[in-house]
């Protein structure tokens, strides 16, 4: 494992405020004694890891869904199945998170809250909240959904390290509004952007008013190809959306480098009320639109040609995606052929490039 030691121990530090922090119980079997624990003094890192967490959250689904607009915290029995016999519980706190899914989904993607779990821990102050993904609702396409917006972020970590990483997530909800009725969904967990800052040496950049030429331009080309190649209309660099900005430091003038995040109106993803805007003059997300800077050929050229290095790469990700059903899975692979296959002809990618950037 490569890395700064302190990047590493903050990465897991943060699943130990989930998950342990004081009080929390290592269930074993009865005739096995129950040690109560604070820290886990390790260097593994949550969102390296591949295998999905299994946890279940004990709420009011009822309320939760009753109150999403209202931006408030709720309470949450937060238990990891770490394995058959190690189990780490949390109460905790989670609200609502984004407009469109808030009004769309049955259960609506939200924050967990773990700003005052443990203070004394040093290393987490500055991360209060991480990012949750949900299935939205309970049918197995939004199922699908989920899982292959995981492997766009997947993608990108691929082709850009400074990325936002993810955890998958396999999650049993207890719904206490319903007498403890149970259902289950895949989710996914991002990265928090104060981890993604400090593993990247960098800070997050809060500012509005910066120019589009303060961004490092190899970068802008990378993200908008990429943005491309999965065919997503929902972002603009201009303006700051469904981006975050860091700031890196000895680069001079061009120090400032986007991230993207939220891929589930990707045409990869093809989610079925992901409609493009009608300015696009597409019809589907599935219709892939370039939304990045105009640029000269060779610049063009550059990220095509560094995207191409990682078309194995990428193809076997999905292929060894374990989780997602084959019909899907052989769809998003034509998908991304299709791209790869037309970025052998220069010419013509470029042409489309061209044709319509800003």
């Amino acid at each position: 494992m490569t890395g700064s030691p302190h990047l590493y121990r903050l990465s897991f530090l943060i699943l130990s405020i989930l998950l342990l922090g004081p009080g929390a119980l290592l269930s074993q079997t009865e005739e096995e004694q129950i040690l109560m624990v604070d820290t886990i003094d390790t260097f593994l890192d949550l969102f390296d890891e591949t295998d999905p967490m299994h946890i279940t959250l004990t709420l009011d689904l009822k309320r939760y869904q009753r109150e999403k607009y209202k931006g408030e915290y709720m309470p949450v029995h937060f238990l990891y199945h770490f394995n058959d016999s190690l189990h780490l519980e949390k109460e905790m706190r989670l609200k609502a998170r984004g407009k469109f899914r808030r009004a769309h989904c049955t259960l609506a993607p939200f924050w967990l809250n773990i700003r005052k779990v443990d203070e004394e821990n040093e290393h987490l102050r500055n991360a209060s909240k991480i990012k949750v993904v949900t299935h939205c609702k309970g049918t197995k396409a939004y199922e699908e959904y989920v899982l292959k917006e995981y492997l766009c972020y997947k993608i990108y970590n691929i082709i850009s390290p400074v990325s936002f990483r993810v955890r998958l997530v396999r999650i049993t909800y207890v719904d206490t509004g319903r007498k403890n009725k149970e259902t289950e969904g895949w989710a996914f967990m991002i990265e928090p952007e104060e981890m993604l800052a400090q593993r990247n040496n960098a800070m997050v950049v809060k500012r509005d008013d910066l120019t589009t030429k303060l961004l490092r331009p190899e970068e802008i080309n990378i993200l908008a190809l990429f943005q491309y190649m999965i065919g997503n209309p929902d972002y603009s660099v201009p303006r700051r959306h469904n981006l975050k900005i860091l700031g890196l430091p000895g680069f001079g003038a061009t120090s400032y480098i986007p991230v993207p995040y939220d891929f589930d109106y990707s045409g990869l993803v093809d989610a079925y009320y992901a409609v493009p805007s009608e300015k696009l003059g597409i019809i589907s997300v599935r219709e892939r639109y370039f939304l990045g800077p105009c640029r000269e050929d060779r610049a063009y050229i550059a990220a095509i040609e560094k995207i191409n290095l990682y078309r194995e790469e990428i193809l076997q990700l999905v292929t060894d995606f374990e989780y997602l059903d084959q019909k899907y899975k052989k769809g998003v692979i034509a998908y991304l052929e299709q791209y790869f296959e037309l970025s052998t002809h220069y010419k013509a990618l470029i042409y489309s490039l061209q044709r319509t950037c800003l």
